[in-house]
């Protein structure tokens, strides 16, 4: 059934009454409300004058970028953002029990409102990540539609790790992986329980994260010998690049020269290890140091997500067409290159929606399509044409099943949104 399909039929059961309005900064209500108000309530956003004033058309596209003649440079780079949280991973069995992964969150999940498309689920069945045969058929697919390299989402506290599986068993064992480059983001916030949980907030820590120069010792040796150098691993004009996801969270442990140092020692310790050199990205939470990235150490930027509006940006419960978040990525795009010291990178969401986790305190982008996708990828073309020999386009994301950032193909939109993705960066 297609979105049309399903808003008629909610309004042809008797749901002509929902079209009161609802306000965005609704907060989580009682459960025992929380099914009533899924069958009564269809945000004013979803259909109608306001559902198309907010679309993001070509017209929308062009007035965001000031321009008609949008560039098409050939040489970019895709990133696709990745979540390894899809297979069986002993840590994470320890604390829910054996055989769990994040499927069995996406399987509880139910709609919050008439028109509400989530939960999608994989059109290829559910599977396991780690399995190197699996991984091969996520190579090819990738590869076939225009992604370049992931960027695997990689969990360290003090050497306990989880997730890594999928990149070391699966990716790193397939047989066709040179048809796709790899780079690691530590993900170096702490882990929560959202399994679900009532807000992000509310959810219990599981796992602290914690930082030391030592850390990053390890981290570097790690990586160096895991990673660096394997010749599918992604580099910037000879550098590997490794990101981390939360710079605030090592100045919170060790203060801004702590952040410094840290970075400065991983470069070190590379060297040593026989690396030329590595690039250093930044990819969330880096407001604070602005005009003060080079300086502790980081050679570029791009966000991990331009729409997680339930962690902030929107009212909790907010239901948001996605064409004001395309409109608002743009403008972002275009501020933090204006601000910042080093080549800032472009993210292009693919949707947002972690109900799955938090339910009625989610906030959702409405709406979302795969040519409106298309639009904003085509835009983040045009943005890095001037950038120099490294153009990169990232996309959020690859496989992010509970917050819907997901080009694999689901049971809503098949294949569509590779389809985009693949028009967008090749035509």
């Amino acid at each position: 059934m297609n979105r049309r399909q399903l808003i008629t039929s909610a309004l042809q059961a008797g749901a002509a009454s929902v079209l009161a309005p609802v306000r965005t900064s609704a907060q989580p209500v009682d459960d025992r409300l929380v099914s009533q108000r899924a069958n009564t309530c269809v945000p004013d956003e979803l259909i109608g004058e306001a559902a198309v004033a907010n679309y993001f058309t070509e017209e929308a596209l062009q007035k965001a970028l000031g321009t008609a003649k949008l560039d098409k440079p050939r040489d970019v780079q895709v990133i696709a953002f990745n979540f390894p949280s899809w297979h069986p991973s002993p840590y994470m069995e320890k604390l829910f029990g054996k055989g769990w992964t994040e499927w069995d969150t996406l399987k509880n999940a139910h709609a919050l409102f008439p028109g509400h498309s989530m939960p999608h689920y994989p059109l290829w069945g559910y599977y396991d990540e780690a399995d190197p045969e699996w991984a091969a058929k996520e190579v090819e697919l990738a590869s076939t539609y225009g992604v370049d390299a992931w960027m695997i989402d990689w969990y360290w506290h003090e050497g306990l790790q989880f997730y890594h599986e999928q990149l070391e068993r699966g990716l790193l064992k397939s047989e066709n992986r040179s048809k796709i480059k790899f780079a690691i983001m530590w993900a170096n916030h702490d882990w929560k329980n959202v399994y679900p949980a009532h807000s992000p907030d509310a959810a219990a820590t599981l796992l602290p994260q914690t930082h030391s120069i030592k850390d990053f010792e390890n981290v570097a040796n790690y990586c160096a010998e895991h990673y660096f150098s394997q010749p599918n691993y992604f580099t910037i004009e000879g550098a590997q690049v490794f990101a981390i996801f939360d710079p605030g969270k090592v100045v919170e442990h060790m203060g801004e020269d702590g952040l410094r140092r840290g970075l400065a020692t991983m470069r070190e310790r590379v060297q040593k290890l026989g690396f030329q050199k590595l690039h250093l990205q930044v990819c969330n939470n880096f407001d604070p140091y602005v005009g003060r990235l080079q300086e502790l150490g980081f050679d570029s930027a791009t966000i991990y997500g331009t729409l997680a509006w339930t962690y902030g940006g929107k009212p909790p419960g907010s239901r948001v067409p996605y064409g004001v978040g395309a409109r608002e990525a743009i403008a972002l795009w275009q501020g933090k290159k204006a601000a910042l010291n080093i080549p800032y990178f472009p993210t292009c969401s693919v949707g947002w929606d972690d109900s799955p986790r938090f339910g009625e305190f989610s906030s959702v982008a409405i709406n979302r399509t795969p040519d409106q996708f298309e639009r904003l990828v085509r835009a983040a073309r045009h943005f890095v044409s001037g950038a120099g020999k490294t153009k990169l386009i990232y996309i959020g994301a690859w496989n992010e099943w509970t917050e819907d950032g997901v080009l694999l193909p689901d049971t809503y939109w098949g294949y569509s949104y590779l389809e985009a993705l693949r028009r967008a960066v090749r035509d």
